[in-house]
C-alpha cells in the first residue's frame, strides 16, 4: 500500500467530529493527515493542493453559514487540489434543497410534495395537505427543521424561518413512515449501494439534537432495514439513479422516508456525510464488512481511481475533420469523448443557414459545435451533466461558435422551460444500453428504449411543423423494431442514412454490471435486441444514423 499525505478540511469548533475520526482512520493505514480549519482554506488551499495526494472537505459551515460551504471546494478545486469527493458545482445543487429536489423530480426520482416561499406573502396551496415540514432551503443538519400541523403554525414556521435563516424555506408535506439511510461508494465494480439503515429513534423526524448527540456517549439507535427483497432493488436503483442525476461522486448518503404503504421519499442528498464510526456510512459499510480504516481507504480509493482514469482521459486538443470545416475539442474529466458514431452522425448533418437547432445530451459538444459552424442561428445544447455543460461551453469558445451555442442544464426537453420553443432540427444520442437495474450513465432501460422515446415523443411539440427534423444515433441492442414503430407513429418519414457495424466483447457488458452481457443475449432470444456473437467471444451490433421528417402533429 502506497503511503499518502491526505488533507482534512473541517470546521473547527463545530459539533461533526468527522476530522478526529478520519485521522484515526489514515494513521491505522499509515498515511500522514493534514488538518485544515476550513475558515482558513484561504491560506491552505493551495498547500493543500501541492502537497496533499487528496483532500476529504468535510466543511460544516463556512463564513458561518452551511449555504457558503461550497465556497471551500470552488477554492480548492481553483488551486488545483485533488479532491475526494463530489466537485463543487454539484455540493452547490445538493445544498439547495430546492434545486436539487427539483432535480430529482425530472429524472423520475419521488420526492415529498411541496412549494418554496420566498416572501412573507404566500398562500398554502389547497393540494398541499397538513401535516407540513418546512426548512430553510440551504442549511444541513436538520438545522430549522420545524413541522407545522395548521396553515397558522406553517405562516409563522415560515416568517421565523426566513428572519433567522435569511433564505428560501421548503414547504412539504409531511411524510410518516420509517427514516433510511442510503450510503453509496464508488468501487472497481461501479457504484455499489451499501446496506440500507435505518433509524430507529421514535420521533416524527430526524431534528438537529438528534444529530447533535454524541453517539459514542448516546449511541444512536440503527439497525439494518429490513426490507422485501423487490423493494430493496427499487432503493437501490433509485438511489443509482439519483446519484447520477445530481452528478454526483465517489460517495453519498440519501435520506429517504419510507411511507406505510412502502413508498419510498428522497428527502436530500449529503455529499459530506458524516464519517463518524457510528453514524451511517460507517455502520452501513460495517454490514458490508469494512472496518472503518478499510471504509477509509475505500473513500480514498474511489477519488484514487477517478484521477487516474482523468488522467488517462485528459490529452491535447483533438482535430475533427467534418464537411463543414475542423472542429477543435479539449477533453474534459467527467466526460466521455465523442463515440464514432457521434462523429459520423456530425458528418450527415442537414443543417441550413439560419435554422435552430436543439441537441438533447451534448457532451463534449461536437454536434453543437458542428452545427454552429454550418450555419445554424442559434443551437441549444442540453445536458444533466454539469462537466459536459462546462465541456461544450469551452469548447464552443475554442471553436469561436461561443455566441451561437447557448447551454441549458436540466432532463431532455425540461431544460427549456414552459416558454414554446420549435426548432428546425433536434439532435440526440441518448443512453440505450438495456438492463435489468440502472447500472450508469449508459443506461436506457429494460429494452433500451427508454431515453429514446423521451426523446422521439415529446419532438413533434419542439420541431416546426412541415421543416422539422430529428437525427438520433439508435443502436440495434435497443429494440429496433419497437424504434421504427414509434417513429413511425410520430413522423411522416423516417430514414435510416447510414448503418455502421460496433464491434464489442462480453467483458465490455460485464464491466459495466455483473450478469449484463446474460441479460443482453436473453433480450436477443426474445427478438427484443438485435446483435451477432461468436464462440470467440467477440459480437457486434449496428449503429443506426436516422433522420426523421415531418413530425406528425398531436
Amino acid at each position: 500500500m502506497t503511503v499518502m499525505r491526505i488533507g482534512i478540511v473541517h470546521t473547527a469548533g463545530s459539533p461533526c467530529r468527522c476530522a478526529e475520526s478520519v485521522t484515526e482512520g489514515l494513521l491505522a493505514l499509515n498515511h500522514e493527515p493534514v488538518t485544515v480549519d476550513s475558515e482558513e482554506i484561504e491560506l491552505h488551499a493551495s498547500r493543500l493542493a501541492e502537497e496533499c495526494d487528496l483532500v476529504i472537505d468535510h466543511t460544516d459551515t463556512y463564513l458561518g453559514r452551511g449555504l457558503c460551504r461550497p465556497l471551500v471546494r470552488v477554492l480548492l478545486e481553483h488551486a488545483g487540489a485533488r479532491i475526494a469527493g463530489s466537485p463543487a458545482i454539484v455540493c452547490f445543487l445538493a445544498d439547495n434543497k430546492a434545486a436539487s429536489k427539483k432535480r430529482l423530480a425530472e429524472s423520475g426520482i419521488p420526492v415529498p410534495p411541496g412549494i418554496v416561499v420566498h416572501s412573507p406573502e404566500w398562500t398554502l396551496p389547497g393540494w398541499l395537505s397538513l401535516p407540513l415540514v418546512l426548512k430553510p432551503a440551504f442549511e444541513h443538519m436538520s438545522r430549522g427543521l420545524t413541522i407545522a400541523g395548521t396553515k397558522e403554525e406553517a405562516y409563522q414556521a415560515a416568517d421565523r424561518l426566513m428572519q433567522q435563516f435569511r433564505q428560501p424555506v421548503l414547504v412539504e408535506s409531511y411524510i410518516a413512515g420509517r427514516d433510511l439511510a442510503v450510503s453509496l461508494v464508488a468501487g472497481p465494480e461501479g457504484l455499489q449501494v451499501l446496506p440500507i439503515l435505518e433509524w430507529t429513534i421514535g420521533a416524527d423526524i430526524l431534528s438537529e439534537e438528534f444529530k447533535l448527540l454524541n453517539p459514542v456517549q448516546q449511541p444512536h439507535r440503527a439497525i439494518r432495514a429490513e426490507l422485501s427483497n423487490d423493494l430493496q432493488h427499487e432503493l437501490e436503483e433509485l438511489s443509482r439513479q439519483a446519484f447520477i442525476a445530481l452528478g454526483l461522486r465517489d460517495y453519498t448518503r440519501f435520506d429517504l422516508r419510507l411511507s406505510p404503504n412502502g413508498s419510498p421519499y428522497f428527502l436530500e442528498a449529503n455529499t459530506t456525510p458524516s464519517l463518524e464510526p457510528l453514524e451511517a456510512l460507517a455502520l452501513s459499510a460495517k454490514w458490508n464488512g469494512l472496518e472503518y480504516a478499510q471504509m477509509v481507504e475505500r473513500l480514498l480509493a474511489a477519488a484514487q481511481s477517478r484521477y487516474r482514469n482523468q488522467g488517462a482521459a485528459d490529452a491535447e486538443t483533438v482535430r475533427f475533420e467534418l464537411p463543414s470545416g475542423p472542429v477543435y475539442l479539449k477533453s474534459a474529466g467527467g466526460v466521455a469523448a465523442p463515440a464514432q458514431s457521434t462523429i459520423e452522425l456530425a458528418a450527415l448533418l442537414d443543417v441550413r443557414p439560419g435554422e435552430e437547432v436543439l441537441e438533447l445530451g451534448c457532451g463534449s459538444g461536437l454536434l453543437s459545435i458542428a452545427a454552429a459552424k454550418m450555419g445554424a442561428r442559434r443551437v441549444v445544447a442540453v445536458d444533466l451533466n454539469n462537466a459536459a455543460l462546462e465541456a461544450t461551453a469551452a469548447n464552443s469558445r475554442l471553436n469561436g461558435v461561443e455566441r451561437i451555442v447557448e447551454l441549458r442544464a436540466g432532463s431532455w426537453y425540461e431544460a427549456l422551460g414552459t416558454a414554446p420553443q420549435r426548432f428546425d432540427l433536434i439532435i440526440a444520442t441518448p443512453p440505450q444500453t438495456p438492463g435489468p437495474v440502472a447500472f450508469g450513465p449508459k443506461y436506457g432501460g429494460p429494452d433500451g428504449t427508454r431515453p429514446l422515446f423521451r426523446v422521439i415523443r415529446k419532438a413533434p411539440d419542439f420541431l416546426k411543423p412541415g421543416q422539422g427534423r430529428l437525427w438520433l444515433v439508435a443502436i440495434t441492442l435497443a429494440n429496433p423494431r419497437a424504434l421504427r414503430n414509434e417513429l413511425q407513429k410520430r413522423f411522416s418519414e423516417a430514414v435510416v442514412v447510414r448503418e455502421t457495424e460496433r464491434p464489442f466483447e462480453a467483458g465490455e457488458y460485464e464491466a459495466m454490471h455483473g450478469g449484463l452481457f446474460d441479460y443482453l443475449c436473453t433480450l436477443r432470444d426474445s427478438n427484443t435486441s438485435e446483435f451477432e456473437y461468436h464462440e470467440d467471444g467477440r459480437g457486434s451490433f449496428r449503429n443506426l444514423l436516422i433522420r426523421a421528417s415531418g413530425p406528425r402533429q398531436p
